[in-house]
């Protein structure tokens, strides 16, 4: 500290030591200098000329050591004439707010020339008399800092506008008028504040390009092109243009240029990946729809989603496109399986892990769970040639389906990772898994699909006719891979017993050989229940049956025949008064029709009562039937009679209305009939509980009914539904608004 101070006295007294003299030799030399630099008379001039008696001056401030004094005096008064620029400026705005077309784009060229003059010729006295770096530095942050105060709010939307059409231009510089040369350097020069403008417009370019080049085209991979488009060199491409802005004003030229902007180029490869990610996210639907063909959309997806982590995006967007266009009641089931079935295809493209796809799916496996027919829609589309789950059945070697209550992960496989960090709760047990087994495993135990499969394969065996059912065997084998060999044996004596069918058909041929009647035999034991529907057949097919009966009796003594007429079919030919009609027809439809060789005019009614049987409903669909056909015709009263002699009747008699058969319950019954039937015996429980105790939630019932029913433990709330249902549609029971039940008095 006292070394300082005295030497800052030290320098003192020689400043007052000085001889006067020398004192007005500065003060001279100081006047010439700063006359020669004064901004105002260097923006008259083109270019500085110093005389010997500036540089004279000049030298002697050097000397003196004051040249710092007079540089700092010259940025000062550089400010204070910078109205000179200001009135530029404003002339060239208000010129470019007044023409239209081609001229704003020059008046901008002018503007930016204007400033570049001011800069170049300002720049003079510092290139002059201060040659090293730093007062260089100085000079253009102070006119720059100046500039920037003063340009008025309207040039940056001026200067947006000059930089949309210089997008337009493959080359800008060349494009470039020759009056202007100072425009370009001078625009290189502002964009280090206002880049900002032009990045802006090339963002909006590249969403432009992205939504007109990519939308609605999922057949061809479209990233490589908008890369390509985009980094294009040689002043192709956004890239290319940009560089070719920067190579001619930057020290290096092409090389220097690229190198300064590859972190500007990085965020417009960003920006691609990212707009392509979100459009394709917003036509994911309609992507998965058009699977397999849109794979190559997929497979772009892919590489955005790893480039923007727009993963959260994605998932939002796909479920919001499934909630609205696919998960409601007018949507098939079917329909939503096989979207189901493209979702986890087309996810399983996007993110092999299969993140997505868990959280993607959750809504849709809720849905399909809640409807009724959703097992029976999988399981026959497993055994249906040509359907993708048929195909995939018969070609996958997954692993054997197994309840997801038993799946454990093996924390000992060598190639075992943790769970992806966006993981949902359930990924674990989706990891790995097929189609198939995703299916499966939307329902806790794969039972309920093995009782289906066991109900569908038995009404597909009682429809063939010549006992070929070497296609059942395959499907059967097939599935047994998938479900196990011990869930499937009921299946196996099912084929079995079509075998030793066909050899006791022949048997009662061989006995009855002019016998028109051939019989499927099964055992009741191992076949899934059947609908009830008995039935007195009258007539020839009557008189066929109990011929059939007598010849199988003499070859099973010991086993009688109960018939399933339900099952049956007929081929018959009606012999009209004028013309015959051949049909294949069930043995009810064929009964009835007989009916009208006993009586011409019955009522459904009557042949209800006649046939002995139990369903009104399937009579009058045999009436249907045969009035659709021209057979029979109905008549006032609901009286039904044979339609003989057409040609004789007038063209208003004659007119024949088509009527809708009613949908009649599958022979064999489903597995939701099955599993009410088993539960009919806890009714009364359920019906003594209600009576005395009033309404119940169904979680009381089913409570109760664990502690107090016998062969109730095991049972499920979704079977004691059911079976309330079921009784409620009989009118014993009903459910209340809370959702309890109340029995019916």
């Amino acid at each position: 500290m006292e070394l300082d101070i005295l030497a800052a006295w030290q320098n003192t007294k020689r400043d007052l030591n000085k001889p006067t003299n020398r004192i007005s030799e500065l003060s001279e030399a100081w006047a010439i200098a700063t006359e020669f630099i004064d901004p105002r008379t260097v923006a008259a001039q083109e270019r500085l000329d110093p005389s010997p008696q500036v540089v004279n001056a000049i030298k002697c401030l050097e000397g003196a050591g004051m040249m710092n004094e007079l540089l700092d005096d010259y940025l000062d008064s550089l400010r204070k004439s910078f109205n000179l620029v200001e009135s530029q400026v404003v002339a060239h705005l208000d010129q470019f707010e007044a023409v239209d077309g081609e001229a704003k784009f020059t008046t901008m060229l002018g503007l930016l020339h204007s400033i570049g003059a001011a800069i170049k010729r300002w720049q003079q006295p510092i290139t002059l008399f201060w040659p090293t770096s730093a007062p260089l530095t100085s000079y253009r942050k102070t006119f720059l800092s100046s500039l920037y105060y003063l340009l008025p709010p309207r040039f940056a939307p001026a200067l947006q506008s000059f930089l949309r059409v210089l997008l337009s231009f493959p080359n800008p510089t060349a494009s470039a008028p020759p009056d202007y040369p100072l425009a370009f350097p001078t625009l290189i020069t502002l964009l280090n504040r206002y880049d900002p403008l032009l990045f802006a417009l090339i963002y909006e370019e590249i969403e432009t390009r992205t939504i007109e080049t990519c939308r609605g085209k999922y057949r061809e991979k479209q990233l490589e092109g908008l890369l390509k488009w985009l980094t294009g060199g040689g002043g192709e491409g956004v890239m290319g243009w940009v560089t070719g802005i920067y190579e001619g004003n930057l020290e290096g030229g092409n090389e220097e240029a690229k190198k300064f902007l590859k972190p500007t180029f990085s965020r417009f490869e960003y920006h691609v990946h990212k707009v392509l990610c979100q459009l394709r996210t917003t036509e994911l639907f309609d992507i998965i729809l058009d699977y397999p063909h849109s794979k190559p959309a997929l497979d772009d997806l892919k590489l955005c989603l790893v480039k923007t982590d727009q993963r959260s995006l994605l998932v939002s967007r796909l479920r919001q496109q499934l909630d609205l266009r696919l998960l409601h009641p007018g949507t098939d089931t079917k329909d939503i399986i096989t979207l189901y079935i493209s979702t986890i295809r087309c996810l399983r493209i996007v993110d092999p892990p299969g993140v997505l796809l868990s959280r993607v799916t959750d809504p849709i496996r809720r849905y399909l769970r809640a409807r009724k027919d959703t097992i029976r829609c999988i399981v026959s589309s497993l055994i249906e040639e040509g359907n993708p789950l048929f195909e995939e059945l018969t070609t996958s070697d997954a692993k054997l389906v197994s309840d997801s209550k038993d799946e454990a992960e093996n924390y000992t496989d060598q190639k075992w990772l943790p769970d992806p960090a966006d993981a949902p709760p359930e990924f674990r047990k989706s990891r790995g898994a097929d189609v198939i087994q995703l299916l499966v495993s939307i329902y806790d135990t794969k039972e309920v699909f093995v009782k289906e499969l066991q109900v569908l394969l038995a009404q597909r065996l009682l429809l063939i006719r010549d006992y070929s059912f070497e296609k059942e065997i395959k499907n059967v084998a097939v599935l047994k891979g998938r479900f196990g060999e011990q869930s499937l044996q009921g299946c196996d004596v099912m084929l079995k017993d079509l075998e030793d069918s066909r050899k006791i058909d022949q048997g009662v041929h061989d006995a009855a050989p002019n016998l028109p009647l051939h019989a499927t035999v099964v055992s009741r034991l191992f076949w899934p229940s059947f609908q009830s529907a008995p039935l007195k057949l009258p007539g020839q097919i009557g008189r066929v049956q109990s011929a059939y009966d007598r010849s199988f009796s003499k070859l099973k003594a010991d086993k009688k025949l109960k018939w399933l007429p339900q099952l049956g079919n007929v081929n018959m030919t009606i012999e009209l008064k004028d013309r015959s009609v051949t049909v294949d027809a069930t043995p009810v439809q064929a009964a009835v029709i007989e009916m009208f060789d006993k009586q011409n005019t019955w009522t459904p009614e009557a042949l209800q009562t006649d046939l002995k049987l139990s369903d009104l409903a399937t009579v009058r669909n045999a009436l249907f039937f045969w009035n659709n056909l021209g057979v029979v015709k109905s008549l006032p009263d609901d009286q039904w009679q044979l339609a003989e002699e057409q040609g004789q009747e007038t063209a208003e008699e004659s007119e024949q209305v088509a009527h809708v058969i009613e949908e009649e319950k599958e022979a064999v019954q489903s597995v939701e009939e099955q599993g009410v039937a088993q539960m009919r015996v806890f009714w009364q429980y359920i019906q003594g509980m209600l009576t005395n105790l009033g309404t119940l939630p169904i979680a009381r019932i089913h409570s109760t009914l664990n502690m107090l029913a016998p062969g109730y433990k095991g049972k499920t709330t979704d079977e004691l539904k059911a079976l309330l249902e079921a009784v409620e549609a009989e009118g014993l029971v009903r459910k209340t608004p809370s959702g309890s039940w109340k029995i019916v008095k």
